[in-house]
C-alpha cells in the first residue's frame, strides 16, 4: 500500500493512474450516465461489480458534491474490498451539469478510489488533485488534448 507523507515527496499519479484508465467520452448527458461509465471502467480493473461502484459513487455524490469548480470534478470513494489506490480520468466532449461550487458545468473528471483503511493518503491525494486542477494552463492543455497518451503526459508532468 502506498504511503504519502505531507512533505516534499508529493504524489506520483503514475502510482495509480494509467492510460487504460483515461478516457474521452462523447454523448454523456448527466452525472448518472457518467458514473455508469466510470463504474464500468472500475469493474474491468478491480474485481467489484459496476453496480456496487455506481451505488457508492451516487450515494457519495448525494451527500458531498464533487464539483470543485473550473469545470472539474473529483468524485471519490473508499472501499474496504480493495488494497490499492485506483484513479480514472475522464474528459467529456461537452460539459454536463454537476452542481459544482461555482455552478459551472463539468468536462474534466478525476475519480479516486482508495482502500477504506487508507484515509490519510486518500485525503492527501484529494488535496493534491485539487491543487493540480487549479492550474489554468494545465486545464487548458487537458481540454485541448485529443488522445489519452497526451492527457496522461499532462497529468503526470511528462509534457
Amino acid at each position: 500500500m502506498l504511503k504519502y507523507k505531507q512533505d516534499n515527496s508529493g504524489v506520483n499519479l503514475t502510482d495509480f493512474l494509467s492510460t487504460t484508465n483515461i478516457s474521452t467520452m462523447h454523448n454523456i448527458n448527466n452525472k448518472k450516465q457518467l458514473f455508469t461509465n466510470i463504474s464500468n471502467i472500475c469493474e474491468k480493473n478491480i474485481n467489484i461489480s459496476n453496480s456496487k461502484f455506481l451505488a457508492l459513487l451516487l450515494d457519495k455524490e448525494m451527500n458531498e458534491n464533487s464539483g470543485i469548480g473550473e469545470g472539474v470534478a473529483i468524485p471519490n470513494i473508499q472501499i474496504s474490498e480493495i488494497k490499492n489506490i485506483f484513479g480514472v480520468f475522464i474528459k467529456l466532449n461537452k460539459s454536463i451539469n454537476f452542481n459544482s461550487i461555482d455552478n459551472e458545468p463539468v468536462d474534466l473528471i478525476f475519480t479516486l478510489i482508495s482502500p477504506k483503511n487508507n484515509q490519510p493518503n486518500h485525503l492527501y491525494i484529494l488535496a493534491f488533485l485539487s491543487r493540480l486542477f487549479k492550474d489554468k494552463k494545465k486545464l487548458k492543455n487537458l481540454r485541448a488534448s485529443l488522445d489519452k497518451e497526451t492527457i496522461y503526459a499532462i497529468l503526470t508532468n511528462k509534457l
